[in-house]
């Protein structure tokens, strides 16, 4: 299994600087560059406070992992998740404060969907063994989730075609290359591969399919076999769509 171009934030051991927004600290997981074309970061909101202000033509994921976060569609609290397009990313604000997992950049002009979910209102669809999944956005070969894993649960040993990322929202993930405690966050690249497994029950924010792959979907990682050429679809490393049905990338079990 390869783990080569990960990488990997344990974001409690990272030191909060400031925004220059008043009342916003940030951690800094990675800024925009070529790989990702987008900055992702942990920012801590003080009562009052708004998100910082962002380049033209960009729009943000966000998770709640601490407080309450207000937007014009309702409230979000801990593991909420809000997909904001360009022109609805200055929407939000917080009265009580709060911590937020952020992914910030570009989006396609054919993708400018705008998501509000929150994490005890929507159903969560059966995933692969005994996965639990609350699909929140897809679009392509794009693949955004949260996956329940309940104790003990080992998943089939896959590859991630356009890349992996993922943020351990509870409990502690595991895999062949190391262990994952909560607030861990890992962007893994196109075609790395995984065993990875639990033995507590957690729970991940999952992104996969939106790193930088080769144009030429024939192009076989040697993790595989028989000659198949990798899935088309996002590996959502253990995710479903939103009508239930299940996807898994491409597994080279």
């Amino acid at each position: 299994m390869k783990s080569e171009g990960q990488r990997k934030r344990f974001t409690s051991e990272l030191t909060w600087t400031a925004t220059g927004t008043p009342g916003v600290d940030k951690k800094l997981l990675v800024a925009g560059d070529e790989a990702s074309m987008h900055e992702v970061s942990i920012l801590r909101l003080e009562p009052g406070a708004r998100l910082p202000s962002l380049p033209e033509g960009w729009g943000i994921e966000v998770v709640v992992l601490e407080g309450s976060w207000q937007l014009p569609e309702g409230i979000l609290k801990e593991n909420g998740y809000s997909r904001r397009p360009p022109g609805e990313v200055g929407a939000g604000s917080t009265a009580t404060g709060c911590t937020l997992y952020v992914r910030a950049g570009p989006f396609a002009e054919d993708d400018q969907e705008l998501v509000h979910s929150q994490a005890g209102e929507e159903p969560w669809f059966a995933g692969h063994g005994n996965l639990r999944v609350k699909s929140l956005h897809s679009m392509g070969d794009e693949g955004t989730a949260l996956v329940r894993w309940p104790a003990g649960e080992r998943f089939i040993p896959h590859q991630h075609w356009g890349g992996e990322e993922i943020l351990v929202l509870s409990g502690t993930f595991r895999d062949e290359h190391g262990t994952y405690p909560k607030g861990t966050w890992i962007q893994s690249p196109h075609l790395s591969a995984h065993h990875p497994f639990v033995e507590e029950e957690t729970v991940i924010f999952v992104k996969t399919g939106h790193l930088p792959a080769p144009l030429d979907k024939a192009l076989l990682s040697p993790d595989c076999e028989g000659g198949a050429a990798p899935s088309t679809q996002p590996s959502t490393s253990h995710g479903t769509p939103r009508d239930g049905t299940q996807r898994h990338g491409t597994l080279c079990g």
